[in-house]
This record gives C-alpha cells, structure tokens and sequence, in this order.
C-alpha cells in the first residue's frame, strides 16, 4: 500500500477509541475488541484489515437473527398461525428493518472502508449498514452467547421497529433489481376471482423471464405489493448466499 494513501481506520486514535466504546456498549471486554473490529470491517478492507472483513459473520449473523427473532415470535405471538408468523419475522429480518436498526445504533460513522467506497455513500447504503448489523449480531453471538444477543435484539431491534408499517415493496424490489441485475421486475395479472363488487386480484411479478412472486389483493395494486413482498422473502437468503460464494472465488 502505498504510503500517500489515507491513514487506515485502524491506526485512528478516534476510531479505535469509538469501537471500544461500542464494545462496552455491547458488554465485549477487550479481549473482544479485534471480532468487533472484523465486524465493522467492510469487504473494501478485505485485503488490508488485520483481522479481516465482516462477510463471514454476516454469514454467521444472518443465521443466528433468525434463529432469535424467530424464538420471540413464536414465544410472544401463541394465537397466531404459521403465515402469521412468517410475515411478522419477515418485517423484522428484511433489510429496511435492520438499516432502521443499525441507524438507531449509530453503526454508520462506526464502519470502516476504503475512502472511495465512503466517498461513494458506502456509510449510508442499506445493504452495507444492513449486513454489518448481522456481523455484529454475530460479534455478539461469538463473544457473549446467544442469550446475550436475544437481549440485544430486543432492545435494538424488536423495539424500535415498528411491525405494522406497511411497505413499499414494489419499489424496493425495484431497487434491488435494478442495483444487482439491470433490470426491472414487471407485473401481471394471472387470474380475478369473487363477485364483481369485491373482486380478489392474483398478481405475479417476473424479471429476466423468471417468476419472482405471486400475490393476492382486493385490487390491482394491492395484489402487486403482495408479489413484490412474496418475491423480497424468497431473494433475501439466496441472494446473500450466492454473493458470498462468489466473493470467494
């Protein structure tokens, strides 16, 4: 590395400083402080970061939310049926929640990456500040246990979400679409059932020939965010699983 270049986070008094301030936050002791700084450590690091980058307990932590938010649903919610239940772990897993998450925490100014990825937003992208969240749930898991993140996640998430917010699922499926493949998904409807005065709408969304999702609504419109939320749950794990594996390539 050439020695023009911008100081590394790692040799910043100020960073280094804010990381163990974040790790007492967490309960880590400083024999915890090099896994909270993989966790923090952005992909762009990858070939200069003492400890590593953050993919690997993203991997980790992806896992391990499920796992808790599940276990609290299950556990808070006995009256509610199994899709119950999937639409509400699908609120709390999906990406805009956790970014909320992860801005409530303040985990944004904590990242550190290579000066033209910060330049370019790198702080403030959604799937960034959303996968250093599960590097850190897994940070956690790691260091303190899984009861320790079940706290966590209460606090930091299940708390300061709000479940009820309905989504624009359309666009963020867009959005996704179009930052990973250059194309952008498209609706249709399939099939129209019920009476005339309360029709029932079936709406698939496809992209690149493909079927994404299909959903049902009271309208057109209604019908199409159910696919576009139907097609965001099954992308979410897959999408991450195949980035990972090619990163390693």
């Amino acid at each position: 590395m050439s020695e023009a270049g911008p100081p590394l986070p790692w040799n910043s008094e100020a960073w280094v400083e804010g990381v163990r301030a974040f790790a007492r936050r967490l309960g880590m002791g400083p024999e915890h402080h090099a896994l909270l700084t993989q966790a923090l450590s952005h992909r762009s690091l990858a070939d200069v970061s003492p400890h590593g980058d953050n993919e690997r307990l993203e991997f980790l932590g992806d896992s391990v939310l499920e796992l808790v938010v599940t276990d609290h649903l299950y556990r808070a919610h006995p009256d509610y049926n199994e899709g119950q239940l999937t639409k509400l772990k699908v609120r709390y897993v999906s990406e805009p929640s956790l970014v909320e998450a992860a801005a409530a925490l303040g985990l944004g100014p904590l990242l550190a990456m290579a000066a033209g990825e910060e330049a370019a937003g790198g702080k403030e992208r959604p799937s960034t500040l959303s996968d250093a969240f599960e590097a850190v749930i897994a940070a956690l898991y790691l260091a303190r246990g899984l009861d320790a993140v079940r706290e966590f996640l209460l606090h930091e998430l299940i708390e300061v979400v709000d479940p009820t917010i309905v989504w624009d699922y359309k666009s963020r499926l867009q959005e996704t679409f179009q930052e990973r493949m250059k194309v952008t998904p498209s609706y249709h409807t399939v099939a129209e059932s019920g009476p005339s005065h309360e029709p029932v709408f079936l709406s698939e969304v496809s992209a690149a020939g493909q079927v994404l999702g299909q959903g049902t609504g009271r309208s057109k419109k209604v019908a199409e965010q159910a696919a576009a939320a139907d097609a965001l749950t099954k992308l979410e794990k897959p999408k991450r699983r195949r980035r990972t594996a090619v990163s390693r390539q």
